[in-house]
């Protein structure tokens, strides 16, 4: 599974109402699930973060705002 935890300007933002999707691309392979808030963060469950994966958050705050992340696994 995966975790992100939500910023503001370095300041820990709680995630509540955030709501999202997370895309998986390692090498030909392409997995999803769906974000869910979990305390202080959101979580997917059921993927496989392997070094050199990309990653896509997808993520919608409470006022419908859309928010996307890209990244690459270390």
């Amino acid at each position: 599974g995966a975790a992100i935890y939500i910023e503001d300007h370095g300041k820990p933002m709680a995630p509540a109402g955030m709501s999202g999707k997370l895309t998986v691309l390692n090498g030909a392979e392409k997995s999803e699930a769906e974000l869910a808030v979990a305390g202080d963060k959101l979580e997917a469950k059921g993927v496989k973060l392997a070094p050199g994966a990309k990653v896509v958050a997808a993520l919608t705050t409470p006022a419908k705002k859309a928010i996307t992340v890209r990244f690459t696994v270390k």
